[in-house]
């Protein structure tokens, strides 16, 4: 796949270099289920836009997704373009603050409180009413998504039926042209790569056979993580069972593996071992860019930590959050995996041994999951140690990036990540970060961040008071990072991957 530059002089009988067809499907159907993305679907777009600035309309990249075992069709990159920048544009000033989440929203029925401050929005009966129909429209969706497993499913349907309710009266649902079927304008020795995540969908082995026998072409994927395979406690049983047969399936077709760290490239070699699949090359571990989420945002990083008359709350239109200053920030979406009972335990143990006063409020920044019903009910219970602890649920870009320029420093206690994008946005951002020393966030946070053992409540206790109880010493960490950090271009991500496909071509074009 040697892809020359666009002004290049090709020789008289040059061929035409091989097309990477980047499969988009998966991200396609967020954007059409309005959807906001989340990291892997981030990291796709990113890498994607990265190729296609490189093609520079050569025509080496380009992009299909799939509707069947046998039906992919081109799409163009300026559809995918603009339905990304429309579904993360920032949502209209709502003049309510952040509201519980109720039974339906939380995973696995969690309590419905999330701590003080946070009101019931108003009129319950017409809420409930509407929840319970909802539930039901989601439950009827399930039947229509039979690959979609467990509460992934539900949520996906979910959050689907309420961006419909609003496109309904916006008339604002996203709808992709269709295209040419890919049978029809790939060539053999061409290459499908797959940068998202389609494990849900369980005939996708049946595709890559028929691309690899029928097409000729080569099949190569990114893979973000292991999770359901390597640490399947943390994860819903149908979840596992589809994550298991796709890799199964799908793995042994690969001509190229491409892992988003060296530590899920390392989950990969081992686990292919341990089924006894030999890869027929290493698997290429990819840098992730830094310019992300919020980390790109305006004026991203200007500005320090705000004085307490420049609150958060006058950018976003949040209320009842702590001054600016006062708290340090965990951005995740709740589930078991992340840790939040850690830190937990980490802020009873530090208000039991330090002044009330001293002690900086702990903000979770994210949805309520799956796997925290045990740890939002003895939240609940313990009132959110007399608001010590506080959650904004589901915060935008731009609430997220006030949060991040209103806090000490951030905490990333994970116990399992395949990469670890919180990390280095909160260095992007120039926020230090505090993390779990486990799989790939010591590469996330490099030098920059410091780190704990995530099973250790001592361990984790003494590390995260020593840095409130040093504030010139965390103003010292604040200024290296803002010093010292430096972004990784997507561009990077892409010529990684774009070399590894070169290489294919050259060993198929042989000496």
């Amino acid at each position: 796949m040697s892809h020359p530059a666009v002004n290049s002089q090709a020789p008289e009988e040059a061929v035409t270099p091989s097309t990477i067809w980047i499969e988009v499907g998966d991200l396609v159907q967020y954007f059409e289920a309005s959807v906001r993305p989340s990291g892997i679907q981030r990291v796709t777009f990113e890498i994607c836009r990265a190729l296609h600035r490189a093609d520079d309309g050569a025509g080496w990249v380009r992009f299909v997704r799939r509707s069947g075992p046998r039906h992919l069709e081109t799409v163009s990159w300026t559809q995918i373009e603009q339905a990304f920048e429309r579904i993360t544009a920032p949502a209209p000033p709502v003049a309510a603050a952040a509201t519980r989440p109720d039974a339906e929203q939380t995973a696995d029925g969690a309590a419905n409180g999330i701590g003080p401050g946070y009101e019931a929005e108003p009129d319950g009966r017409a809420l409930l009413a509407s929840g319970l129909r909802l539930q039901g429209a989601a439950l009827r969706g399930l039947l229509r998504l039979p690959a979609v497993a467990g509460a992934e499913a539900l949520e996906l349907t979910r959050r689907r039926l309420h961006r419909r309710q609003l496109a309904g009266k916006t008339g604002s649902q996203l709808r992709f042209e269709e295209g040419v079927p890919l049978q029809q304008v790939a060539r053999p020795g061409d290459s499908l790569l797959v940068l998202g995540s389609p494990w849900f969908i369980n005939d996708y082995a049946q595709t890559v056979r028929w691309l690899r026998d029928d097409l000729r072409m080569r099949f190569a994927l990114l893979i973000h993580d292991l999770i359901p395979i390597r640490r399947p406690e943390w994860c819903d049983r149908g979840v596992i069972i589809s994550f298991i047969a796709w890799h199964r399936g799908v793995l042994p077709l690969a001509d190229q593996i491409f892992a988003n760290s060296r530590a899920t490239a390392g989950d990969v070699t081992r686990w292919a071992r341990e089924i006894g699949l030999d890869l027929p090359r290493p698997v290429q571990a990819v840098p992730m860019g830094t310019g992300l989420g919020v980390a790109v945002l305006p004026n991203a990083r200007s500005g320090a930590i705000p004085s307490g008359n420049a609150a958060p709350e006058a950018e976003t239109g949040l209320s009842d959050l702590p001054e600016p200053g006062s708290y340090v920030l965990f951005v995740s979406t709740l589930e078991a995996r992340k840790n939040h009972a850690l830190l937990f335990r980490v802020w009873r143990r530090l208000l039991s041994e330090m002044p009330r006063e001293q002690v900086p409020t702990l903000v979770f920044a994210g949805r309520v999951g799956w796997l925290v019903a045990d740890l939002m009910q003895q939240l609940e219970n313990a009132e959110w140690l007399g608001g010590k602890i506080r959650l904004v649920r589901d915060p935008s870009d731009e609430e997220l990036l006030a949060l991040y320029r209103g806090c000490r420093f951030t905490l990333y206690p994970s116990l399992y990540e395949g990469w670890g994008l919180p990390v280095s946005e909160s260095l992007a951002l120039g926020r230090p970060c505090i993390a779990s020393n486990r799989t790939s966030l010591p590469e996330a946070g490099g030098a920059l961040a410091r780190y704990f053992d995530p099973d250790d409540l001592d361990d984790a206790c003494a590390t995260i008071r020593a840095v409130i109880e040093d504030p010139e010493g965390l103003e010292a960490w604040r200024e290296r990072v803002a010093r010292e950090f430096r972004h990784v271009p997507w561009s990077d991500s892409a010529g990684i991957i774009r070399s590894a496909m070169d290489r294919l071509d050259a060993e198929e074009a042989g000496p």
